[in-house]
């Protein structure tokens, strides 16, 4: 039953957090592997949080060998990532902390919801069960992280209250990591299987994010028309040439995306009311011409600054929401055949698909298949080689200072190139990276010889 499904779901927790706690004490602690610790620790978070939301009646070993599979593959490109940000070579921790807040979560979120399903109805997984475990998991993770923190905040207070009472041996206890990760581990897995067990909460939840999305849609629709109207009367070059206009194109493009799957639902209904449909439609048309401006802005930055982590992520995200567009058109064509029982039947199998897309593209960013310092290394080194960049304006301290190991083998083969017409700025600027003592020192060199040259030309030009 409920009760000995929750009193199992938080001595499993008081385990995990044991596990984490000896595997913090132990590596980290001793500043031993410090990689392989955060790596252990989220592998063993995942999957004892996975198992907890897998869990069913009879699939109590199918859920523990899912969650045991997510865990693995959401935890090994933190290892991965980590060992490079934390190695001896200088590098940018940009895509280590995407992956950690955004990547990693993401990833784990679609794993559990594409598991669940196939777990309850079997492979491949149909879009309704996908659709409904996508919705619910946030709601009870969110829920539980309510939970296990107003829980933290009481025995903060306990203790503050009972040191005040000259009883300060509760609050050593309390700070003590031997109690507190435990303690978080049964109160968060406690949480979980709690939020788990309130399906009348859950549903009214579930009904207020899907009344939300219906509001929101003619608004979004409406906004997203009068953008287009205005970028096609005033053109786009206003919004490219500020500093994150394709940031916030892709920003809207995400939010499109989610307004209209909580209108969209579980692909089973028929067709909303008339005002609904309509604004739908609007929208959906207007999704792949904004996308495409954010693509295009992109590609004009790139093309002029070449590609860094941040902008390989983000040309990844771009993408991905290009790829929808694929959706948002079958959806559009689908209402052409406007008298149907089904609204927008080709949308529920290419939202399965794109599920399962946004993790292969996300694990393959945190991996050696798509490493971002390495593909900017060779972005950034074609710049100066091709004469995009002059070689007296590029700058090879960052290649030195951020893009860590590729950007040190891009400086050797630019030094290397004897033959090109700018070798010797080259090899004066790959010079003056390498005996720099940091990224910032590098800046302040480069900025006083730009000032030198510039008051040497003008005193030549007054002579």
């Amino acid at each position: 039953g409920q009760s000995a499904f929750t009193l199992g779901a938080m001595a499993a927790g008081l385990v995990a957090g044991l596990m984490i706690y000896f595997i913090t004490d132990t590596w980290l602690g001793a500043d031993k592997n410090v990689p392989l610790a955060i790596a252990a620790g989220q592998f063993i978070a995942a999957a004892f949080a996975g198992a907890i939301l897998l869990a069913g009646p009879g699939a109590i070993l199918r859920a523990i060998a899912a969650a045991t599979v997510t865990a693995l593959l959401v935890s090994a490109p933190s290892y991965y990532l980590a060992k490079i940000t934390a190695g001896p070579a200088n590098v940018g921790a940009f895509p280590f902390i995407f992956w950690i807040w955004i990547g990693q979560p993401i990833a784990g979120y679609v794993l559990l919801a594409l598991a669940k399903a196939i777990i309850d109805e079997g492979f491949p997984p149909r879009y309704n069960p996908l659709f409904l475990n996508g919705l619910t998991f946030p709601l009870i993770v969110a829920g539980a992280g309510l939970f296990a923190g107003l829980a933290f905040v009481l025995l903060l207070a306990w203790g503050i209250l009972l040191k005040t009472l000259n009883v300060p041996a509760f609050t050593e206890i309390f700070s003590d990591p031997l109690f507190f990760f435990p303690f978080l581990g049964a109160i968060g897995a406690l949480s979980i299987a709690m939020m788990r067990g309130m399906e009348t909460v859950l549903n009214a939840l579930r009904f207020l994010l899907l009344l939300f999305s219906r509001i929101a849609m003619p608004i979004m629709a409406a906004f997203s028309l009068t953008l287009l109207i205005v970028l096609a009367a005033n053109g786009p070059d206003p919004l490219y040439n500020r500093a994150y206009g394709s940031g916030i194109l892709l920003g809207l493009s995400f939010a499109g995306m989610l307004i209209f799957n909580g209108v969209y639902q579980n692909g089973e209904g028929a067709p909303p009311p008339l005002w609904l449909r309509l604004s739908t439609i609007a929208a959906l048309i207007s999704f792949p011409f904004y996308t495409s401006l954010a693509a295009y802005a992109f590609w004009m930055r790139i093309g002029e600054y070449g590609l860094t982590p941040p902008r390989v992520i983000g040309l990844a995200m771009t993408g991905l929401a290009l790829a929808y567009s694929a959706v948002c058109i079958a959806g559009v064509l689908s209402e052409l055949k406007w008298r149907t029982k089904r609204w927008m039947p080709l949308v529920a199998p290419l939202n399965s698909l794109m599920a399962a897309l946004w993790v292969v593209v996300l694990i393959a960013l945190a991996s050696p298949i798509a490493n971002p310092w390495a593909i900017s290394a060779k972005s950034q080194e074609r710049l100066v080689r091709d004469g995009l960049i002059a070689a007296e304006d590029f700058d090879y301290g960052y290649l030195a200072f951020e893009l860590g190991e590729p950007g040190q083998k891009a400086l050797a083969r630019l030094e290397a190139l004897d033959d090109h017409p700018d070798a010797a700025a080259i090899k004066a600027g790959v010079d003056r990276a390498r005996t720099a003592s940091s990224y910032y020192n590098y800046k302040r060199e480069q900025t006083n010889q730009r000032r030198e040259q510039t008051q040497y030309d003008g005193l030549e030009r007054q002579q």
